[in-house]
Formats: C-alpha cells, sequence, structure tokens
C-alpha cells in the first residue's frame, strides 16, 4: 500500500482543476506557494483539501498518518475504507489529498523497485483520505485504500483510492455513501513507470 507520495505541482494548478468541477478553494490571503517535494514520507505535513462546518473548502496543512496505537508501532498511514461510515464532523471527516504521483514497491529484497503511479492527463491525483484532530492542535490523515484496480494490482493486493474530479465535491460534503464514491480506477487511467532512486553519493552532494 502507499506509504509514500510525490507533490509536485502548483497551487494554481489545483486551485483552477478544483474550480473546473464546481469546488471553490477558500484563498484567504492569496496563492501560497508549494514547494515541490520528491518524496513524501510518514509525519511530514503536507497540505490536503476539506470542508469546513461552515461550508468553505480549504487547504489546511495535515500530518501524514494517525499516530501510532501502542508504543513503538508507527504512525497509520493507510486506512481501510471496507465497511466503515466515513462523514464529516468538527473533529473528523472526510479529506482530499493532492498527489502528483504514489509510489508502490516490488521485490523480496532490499532495495526493492520503486514505481510511481500518476494521472498521465493531468498535473495530480486527488486521494480519498480521512482526518482527525490532534493533540496540540495539530492534524492528521491516514489514505483510505481499497481493492486495487487493474492498473495497481501487480504492484500491490491493496490500493489507495483516487477520485475522479466529478465526486470531490461529493466526497468532500459528505453527499453519498463512502461505498457509492470509492471505486478502484479503471484499467488505463493510471500511469505504471520505474522511479529509481538517487543514488547515495548523489543525495550526500
Amino acid at each position: 500500500m502507499c506509504a509514500s507520495f510525490e507533490a509536485r505541482f502548483s497551487f494554481r494548478e489545483l486551485v483552477d482543476l478544483f474550480e473546473r468541477v464546481g469546488v471553490a478553494i477558500d484563498l484567504g490571503a492569496g496563492l501560497p506557494n508549494l514547494a515541490p517535494v520528491e518524496e513524501v514520507r510518514p509525519t511530514d505535513m503536507v497540505p490536503a483539501v476539506r470542508a469546513e462546518t461552515d461550508g468553505r473548502v480549504r487547504l489546511v496543512s495535515m500530518r501524514f498518518g494517525f499516530p501510532p496505537p501502542r508504543p513503538k508501532a508507527g504512525p497509520i498511514v493507510n486506512f481501510r475504507s471496507e465497511g466503515r461510515t466515513l462523514g464529516n464532523g468538527p473533529r473528523q471527516g472526510r479529506c482530499l489529498v493532492p498527489v502528483s504521483g504514489f509510489y508502490e514497491f516490488t521485490g523480496d529484497r532490499y532495495p526493492k523497485t520503486r514505481w510511481i503511479i500518476r494521472d498521465p492527463g493531468a498535473p495530480f491525483l486527488a486521494l480519498a483520505a480521512v482526518w482527525r484532530a490532534g493533540e496540540g492542535g495539530d492534524e492528521d490523515f491516514s489514505l483510505l485504500t481499497g481493492a486495487p484496480g487493474p492498473d495497481v494490482s501487480p504492484y500491490h493486493d491493496r490500493g489507495v483510492l483516487p477520485l475522479p474530479p466529478r465526486l470531490w465535491a461529493d466526497w468532500l460534503f459528505n453527499r453519498a455513501p463512502a461505498e457509492a464514491l470509492l471505486d478502484p480506477p479503471l484499467a488505463g487511467s493510471l500511469a505504471v513507470s520505474p522511479a529509481p532512486r538517487p543514488p547515495r553519493a548523489a543525495l550526500a552532494g
């Protein structure tokens, strides 16, 4: 399942694509800069889109992964979607996490082969997720997962759930049950390509 993703897109691209499907993101003080990130990892802070209780849609900085359920455990970065009632409330609810691609890994030995999965026709995918208010005012999110679509199944037996733009408003505003919206992507809707990590020497330089 997805434990890391790429975030390389501009805020202008994000706002424009949401506006095209009737979801206006509240810009507040104006357009912020979104620094491109090659690999977002658990506990990193990244932007997510959610509907507020007053009906506005905002881009909110959240931590990737719910807090560990027990000592020495890792954060919960993937959340099983099946059989859950996923609605909105003042301290938890639905959100969308924009990513320019998400990573999957294959192989039994280290280093495993890394693959990146993208929408070939758009600057980003919007992954279905849920968020919760955390301690000290922080907010955390976990990516929802389900059965993989045919493009992802060769790389993992579970998959994150990119929502098509026509469903973004329904998801954010809780206009339909989760099970009616969270289908795996159709065959051919995602493009998969190798994404080898740069050599350690290049990283150090």
